[in-house]
């Protein structure tokens, strides 16, 4: 008998082509024990990484690759609910994180071609002119890296089905406007 993954136990959505069961691994950022379809290692950067914690540090590293073109859609702490003298995993991390590719390594992979028409779906929402305005710092030219980052954030917090508990606030609301917005 193997130990339990944290995701399967409260029933979240799998990462398609995965199988659910026995954890293979404890979460860098917060120590969950995840399944192969709850969580992934990206082999640059060899640290398993749960389903709640990979969307979040997408979502983290969009916000910080927004700079000074806009503001991001949160409340006014650091860029995962935090205080900003005090950066979590999520912010030390996301300094790394440029594209998808840094967090998922194998989204070239056919397994995850859900996810690759899934960010190119939501980053098309994302720059609309219709974007709602609390999304539009998103929309902004010069804001294609973040807008990829966080559509893909949003494409996995969706496919998991993460409560809005298991995300950071910037999530939470990217999430709650495009369900609003689709």
């Amino acid at each position: 008998m193997g130990a339990g993954c944290y995701l399967c136990a409260l029933n979240y959505g799998s990462i398609p082509g995965q199988s659910t069961g026995d954890a293979v691994g404890a979460c860098k950022l917060c120590g969950v024990l995840a399944c192969l379809a709850h969580g992934l290692r990206n082999a640059n950067r060899p640290a398993w990484i749960c389903g709640c914690c990979a969307p979040n540090l997408l979502a983290t590293a969009a916000i910080k690759h927004l700079g000074a073109g806009g503001s991001p859609p949160q409340p006014a702490t650091g860029d995962d609910g935090t205080s900003p003298n005090a950066p979590s995993g999520y912010s030390q991390w996301a300094l790394d994180i440029n594209e998808i590719d840094d967090v998922i390594g194998s989204l070239a992979d056919q397994r995850w071609a859900w996810m690759q028409q899934d960010v190119a779906y939501l980053t098309r929402l994302l720059a609309e002119p219709e974007t709602p305005e609390a999304l539009r710092a998103f929309a902004q030219r010069g804001a294609d890296r973040a807008r990829t980052l966080m559509a893909a954030a949003a494409a996995l917090a969706t496919q998991l089905r993460l409560p809005p508990e298991e995300m950071i606030p910037a999530l939470q609301h990217v999430a709650q406007n495009v369900k609003r917005h689709v």
